[in-house]
């Protein structure tokens, strides 16, 4: 990849990047080699695949009879299954919220849309002036097999995830987990955060935007009233509702899910709880030697939550190992490389540098090798809070992922 992200980063993200915003446990540890670095994105799907196909399918439970009263339970699925592609084809489309601001909808799409692909570039999401410092072949793009505005599956409706980025984000820079979960029959939506994304951010503009938690709000509120769209009529289910945030998207979601008493459940990806304790089932991971939103700190907000929690430490993994950071562009560009290159070397200093690559280079693993267990762990708390599953599956050591710590309670 050429590496953009840490371009974007202005002197003003350091702050915000470890999670803040203007607004007995069992201990288990799955220890093993890491296999051959895999380097592309494509590379993630085939991982997976292969942990599907390979691995024995022994952890499905015995069908159980069930009275002609009684709806049968969905069928179960095992571990590894969850870190593969999911049954579902994917669409992707994009609303606006009320106030202004772009919207992003992942979603389960008719089999008929299978085979499309969809582009976003970070081009997109500059200040005009910067966007056109960039010469045409640096590739700051990255793909995903999803059809964009293709026909909903029309077996929904569908539990929703509320997605909320980190520091000089965008909406769009998870759509590798947003596609995951997609495939396996969730909905999944972001929206940019102006307190803290990459244009504000580039500009100096982030003081005085409304806090990240009011577009989260405003996003469910959308979601939740869709009668009449063209595509996404009755593919919501707005009663079930689950939340995902990525270093301060962590906080952002702490806040929501400890305020709004519909949430079900959420998932804090490099993060803490900044003052909130949310009473709700969570999942916390993070990169053991991230140097930007450490560890410890992701530990200690699970310690102050209550059950049922899950806590998962990647070894050989760091700040970016969870969006699409380190993949856009196909991973082969340093942020120094690109700073020169658009004569912005001098302005980029060892802070900024270490922010916005933090997991992307060694002696982190390749982000390929940490997204299986990162989609396993995911799907399979998602799927449980969402009520698919009587019980998790696919969050103890049974992690695809090799090198995993993991703790619950």
């Amino acid at each position: 990849m050429r590496r953009l992200l840490p371009l974007l980063v202005s002197a003003t993200l350091i702050a915000a990047a470890c999670g803040s915003d203007s607004d007995s446990s069992a201990d288990t540890t799955a220890d093993t080699t890491p296999g051959t670095a895999a380097t592309t994105a494509e590379a993630v799907t085939a991982t997976t695949e292969a942990f599907a196909e390979t691995t024995p399918d022994t952890s499905k439970a015995p069908v159980e009879t069930v009275s002609e009263s009684t709806e049968p339970m969905a069928p179960a699925v095992t571990a590894a299954e969850l870190a593969a592609t999911g049954p579902y084809a994917v669409g992707v489309t994009t609303r606006t919220l009320p106030e202004g601001g772009g919207v992003e909808i992942w979603y389960p799409a008719d089999e008929s849309t299978r085979g499309g692909t969809d582009t976003y570039s970070l081009r997109t999401y500059l200040p005009d002036s910067l966007a056109g410092l960039i010469p045409d072949d640096i590739d700051v793009s990255f793909t995903i097999d999803a059809t964009r505005d293709g026909a909903a599956a029309a077996d929904g409706p569908f539990p929703l995830v509320l997605q909320s980025h980190g520091a000089a984000g965008f909406r769009q820079v998870s759509s590798s987990v947003a596609h995951h979960l997609a495939s396996w029959g969730m909905v999944v939506a972001a929206t940019d955060h102006p307190s803290r994304d990459t244009g504000n951010s580039i500009s100096g503009t982030t003081e005085g935007q409304p806090p990240a938690i009011e577009q989260l709000r405003s996003m469910r509120t959308l979601l939740g009233d869709l009668g009449g769209d063209p595509i996404l009529d009755g593919v919501v289910d707005a009663d079930r509702v689950a939340l995902g945030g990525h270093s301060a998207g962590g906080g952002t979601i702490a806040q929501e899910a400890a305020e709004d008493e519909g949430i079900l459940g959420y998932v804090s990806y490099s993060s803490s709880l900044r003052d909130a304790v949310p009473e709700v089932p969570s999942l916390f991971m993070a990169g053991e030697i991230d140097t930007v939103a450490e560890a410890a700190n992701t530990e200690a907000a699970f310690e102050l939550v209550p059950s049922p929690s899950w806590l998962w430490i990647f070894a050989d993994a760091g700040h970016q190992a969870f969006p699409d950071v380190c993949l856009i562009g196909g991973g082969d560009a340093t942020l120094g490389e690109i700073a020169v290159q658009i004569g912005l070397g001098d302005f980029i200093d060892e802070g900024l540098r270490r922010l916005a690559s933090d997991g992307c280079d060694e002696p982190n693993r390749p982000v390929t090798e940490v997204w299986p267990g990162i989609f396993q762990g995911t799907t399979g708390f998602y799927r449980w809070v969402f009520g698919i599953d009587a019980e998790p599956i696919g969050l103890d050591e049974s992690v695809v992922t090799p090198g995993v710590t993991i703790t619950s309670k």
